[in-house]
Formats: C-alpha cells, structure tokens, sequence
C-alpha cells in the first residue's frame, strides 16, 4: 500500500493547506516543489526555503518565476 507524502503550505491568500508531494525541481539554484491537492489533476510550485533546519513552502503566483518552473518540469 502506497502512501503519499503530505505537506502543509501557506496558499496565496495566507491560508494554510495540505498538499500531496508530487515532485521536487531545481531552477537557478532554487528548489522547488509541485504539490497537489489529493485525488485532483490541479498542481501548484511552491519556494522551498530552509532556515535553521526548518523548511518553509512559498506560494510563487503565476508570473515568471512560474512559468521558470514549469517549463523545466516539463522537460524533465
């Protein structure tokens, strides 16, 4: 039985959601991760920032640094 890996964000609008890890994608010495709402097709990138050991999830919109994003997920 597979599990998936479930990550708690802060969405554009300041809530807080629980995402499905779908992926991890490295832009500009940036990482990323594409996470996804259980169950949907829908997928969202968010920063990944690690600060004394803690890692925290930026919501990054629909602007360039997306598009950055995505067109490397889709050559991978």
């Amino acid at each position: 039985m597979e599990t998936s890996k479930l990550i708690t964000v802060e969405n554009e609008d300041g809530e807080k959601v629980e995402l499905e890890f779908i992926d991890t994608i490295k832009v500009d010495d940036q990482e990323y991760v594409i996470l996804g709402p259980k169950g949907s097709n829908e997928a969202f990138a968010y920063k990944s920032i690690t600060k004394n050991g803690e890692t925290q999830y930026f919501a990054i919109g629909t602007g360039e640094e997306f598009q950055k994003v995505l067109e490397k997920y889709n050559q991978d």
